[in-house]
């Protein structure tokens, strides 16, 4: 189904569930494609907004803040699990920008806090910017938008990718002798 409407779900049905009449959402939103993509819009500044109040925790340590969210990006991997929204994600150019701006003027201010707070703890490299770290996210977001990569983003490659992200392939740097620490 194109630009992210579940194939399964009739605009009957929805408007039954919304207690309004079918019409109404044409009226509204012009399709059920564009009615999905705002309700993600929303959910979206939700999960950036529960992102943001983490983030902005001063008395929460870095280690624990870390921890939760990746629990929360893990669990939101689960919501991005639908072939229509996977296709609209990267598919639909409005989305696309939305998502752009977003990241741009929410995700990557919240992470450089974060990275700061890493590296002021003790727990991040000081020789690794948050610059650095947004052209890997930007990398890796770009490899995703490539249609032969989305097809095996099912959500435990997503998180596993989530999980090698915020904790790298070893966890530590290597020791003069070559080993790692940990």
């Amino acid at each position: 189904m194109p630009n992210g409407a579940h194939p399964l779900i009739s605009v009957r049905e929805i408007s039954e569930r919304a207690g309004v009449f079918p019409a109404s959402i044409y009226n509204f939103f012009g399709s059920k494609e564009e009615l999905a993509k705002q309700v993600f819009y929303q959910m979206s500044e939700e999960v950036f907004d529960e992102f943001q109040r983490l983030i902005d925790n001063e008395k929460m340590p870095f280690k624990d803040k870390l921890n939760k969210v990746v629990l929360m990006s893990d669990k939101n991997q689960e919501m991005l699990n639908s072939e229509g929204l996977k296709n609209f994600m990267f598919e639909d150019p409005d989305f696309k920008k939305y998502m752009e701006e977003l990241s741009e003027k929410k995700a990557f201010p919240m992470f450089e806090k974060l990275i700061n707070q890493g590296k002021d703890e003790g727990y991040i490299t000081q020789g690794i910017s948050a610059k650095a770290i947004s052209v890997y996210m930007n990398s890796l977001a770009t490899i995703m938008s490539k249609s032969r990569e989305r097809e095996n983003l099912d959500v435990e490659l997503r998180k596993e990718l989530n999980h090698l992200f915020m904790y790298g392939v070893f966890g530590s740097e290597p020791t003069d002798e070559g080993n790692f620490k940990g």
